[in-house]
């Protein structure tokens, strides 16, 4: 029976193979990146426009190939000296400075009184637009000043709506140019305009949108409305990494996914150095496609700007020859038919009828078999994610058990290698499942929650495996076993076994997905490693869990019982790699070449403690 179900299971990899090469045909064809920065940055470290011509033809010589444009505000009018904004007590005191001979106005107690001083943006339209009848002129002395009653911080910073003249002058000078989405929290009915004058801004070098604050435009009820309008208009949506915004998840499926993922680099945080070398990895690692540049304002204007120029030049410079600067684009829609999804429903609940059976009882198996299977079919029949997730969930967390307990006795080396190459072969099939559920644009961009349960498959493997290989010991009698443990006397060892154990065990989970953080000496080992290899393999892979395991799978050949609870160290490198095609963000070629350098280096590594532990016998004559 099992050689059927196996035979099963290949003909759905061999049917599925299509798909997975799609997903590796739509990362390797999208090479293209994109480094931009916000144009307030750039209007801050120059004083008329003749430099700040200079500037963006030397940014854009360095590979700078976008800038970000936000709607402006009175805030950012009055930066540009477009405007002049006054609170009553400020009016006053400039009035008596002034001293113009006419009579103290009797003026309103809170809000903003506006001069406008430049007429390079319609401010007095938006102003009428947005604030309508709450809008008030009134003569004093020989200008013409205008009133808004409200909080004046609010006010400043309403949006207005974008320059234009702006826009077209970037444009024309070569730039992408790159709209910022107002906070859901400062647009109102009445500059809801703004939305729709993005809709027209829509061009051949204007065709990307980046949201700002913790709440995308149209937050919350608005979302399906203005990210259907976007995609008519041909937009794309940028993903800011590491950050959760309010409404986002909703805009980017509304907009099909059309998603570029987006890195942001603050200079003032960051070593120039430093800052090239996540840029760089961001792109070959993260299927990131757009780098978002901050100068450091801390800095004199001079040395922000040859900051920037230097850390663009060498992010360009040291780029892969794979990629290359320019526009960015989203990933090609890739797809999965009915059939397709059946086959992989069918594969996968297979797979894990194959690894409960070796694991549990056959029923437990049936159940298992019975239970995935529902939840395949519910995910090609309806729009929950859960439902696939919760499918992928079970394939992740079963797969490094499979694969870490051998399913036969070991008493030859070949048996060793036989055993080693089995248990890559099931994790790869366990990991194929996993990539083929979880399938779609929304995945590769990283769109909402992508793989759940990353914890659990650092947790339940090693529990899973503890349990397998204590059960022989307490099969007879649990009970009697457990209060055996329980009246032992405790020494002070014990509790400094637990002690460390217990922080060990700690610092591992601290350390899985993307906010554990490593040693400076371990940075700089792994910055080694991406130096020499491209990508670097795990260092709890090829240093912990494989060699440990290849040494564990000997010392059984060698008849040592006892060698299987190094089984529960050994399992850490097999739900790693698992991990590792669990960030469906990550390029599956990368992922592979990462995983293939763990596993021949752990193997590596693995015979060498083998042959460390003859000697050691030798020389202690037991050999």
């Amino acid at each position: 029976m099992k050689k059927w179900i196996w035979l099963a299971i290949a003909i759905t990899l061999v049917w599925t193979a299509s798909a997975i090469y799609s997903r590796h045909e739509a990362e390797w064809k999208n090479r293209s990146y994109e480094i931009m920065m916000p144009y307030d940055q750039i209007q801050e470290a120059v004083q008329s426009s003749a430099e700040e011509d200079e500037l963006l033809a030397r940014l854009k010589k360095a590979g700078l190939t976008s800038i970000s444009i936000e709607a402006e505000t009175l805030h950012s009018l009055e930066k540009a000296g477009v405007v002049f904004t006054f609170e009553r007590d400020e009016l006053l005191k400039s009035l008596i400075i002034a001293d113009e001979s006419f009579s103290m106005p009797d003026l309103p107690s809170e809000g903003l009184f506006i001069y406008i001083h430049d007429t390079s943006f319609p401010v007095r339209q938006a102003l009428e637009q947005v604030f309508g009848e709450q809008l008030s002129t009134m003569k004093i002395g020989k200008r013409t000043y205008y009133f808004v009653e409200g909080n004046p911080r609010k006010l400043n910073d309403i949006p207005l709506g974008y320059n234009e003249q702006v826009i077209d002058r970037l444009t024309d000078q070569g730039f992408q140019v790159v709209l910022r989405l107002p906070d859901a929290r400062y647009m109102t009915e009445t500059n809801e305009f703004v939305l729709e004058q993005i809709t027209s801004l829509k061009g051949e070098r204007v065709n990307k949108l980046l949201p700002t604050g913790e709440e995308i435009a149209g937050f919350p009820n608005e979302l399906q409305k203005w990210g259907e309008r976007w995609k008519e208009a041909g937009y794309a949506l940028l993903s800011i990494e590491f950050t959760n915004m309010k409404g986002f998840v909703t805009v980017a499926k509304a907009m099909d996914a059309q998603v570029v993922r987006l890195h942001s680099l603050n200079l003032e945080r960051r070593d120039p150095a430093e800052a090239v070398d996540v840029a760089i990895r961001a792109v070959k690692e993260r299927n990131i496609r757009a780098i978002f540049l901050r100068m450091d304002s801390s800095k004199a204007p001079d040395k922000r700007i040859n900051m920037a120029v230097n850390v663009i030049e060498n992010i360009v410079k040291q780029m892969p020859s794979h990629y290359e600067a320019g526009a960015s684009h989203p990933f090609a829609p890739i797809h999965q038919s009915l059939a397709t999804k059946a086959m992989v429903v069918l594969g996968a609940s297979l797979f894990l009828f194959l690894a409960t059976a070796q694991l549990l009882p056959r029923l437990v198996a049936y159940a298992a078999f019975a239970g995935s299977f529902v939840l395949g079919v519910l995910s090609m029949f309806t729009s929950i994610s859960l439902f696939e997730q919760l499918l992928a969930l079970g394939v992740g967390v079963l797969t490094p058990v499979y694969a870490a307990i051998p399913s036969s006795p070991i008493r030859r080396t070949k048996d060793i290698v036989w055993t080693y190459m089995r248990s890559i072969g099931i994790s790869f099939v366990g990991i194929w499942w996993i990539v083929s559920l979880l399938y779609g644009n929304e995945y590769l961009a990283y769109i909402g929650e992508g793989f759940r349960g990353v914890k659990l498959v650092y947790v339940v493997p090693i529990l899973f495996v503890a349990a397998y290989v204590l059960w022989p010991y307490i099969s007879k009698n649990p009970l009697a076993f457990a209060k055996k443990q329980l009246r032992e006397p405790v020494k002070y060892w014990h509790l400094l076994v637990f002690a460390v154990g217990g922080a060990v065990f700690l610092y591992y989970i601290s350390r899985t997905g993307n906010v554990g953080a490593a040693s400076p000496l371990e940075l700089a080992f792994r910055q080694k490693l991406e130096e020499w290899l491209y990508v670097r393999p795990r260092t709890k892979e090829f240093l912990l869990g494989f060699p440990v395991y290849v040494f564990a799978l000997y010392l059984l050949k060698e008849n040592m019982k006892k060698a299987s609870f190094l089984l529960v160290i050994g399992v850490i490198g097999w739900l790693s790699i698992v991990n590792t095609f669990t960030h469906l963000h990550i390029p599956l070629y990368v992922s592979f070449i990462r995983t293939l350098y763990s596993l021949i280096l752990g193997a590596i590594i693995g015979s060498i403690m083998i042959g460390m532990y003859r000697i050691f016998l030798k020389k202690r004559g037991m050999a």
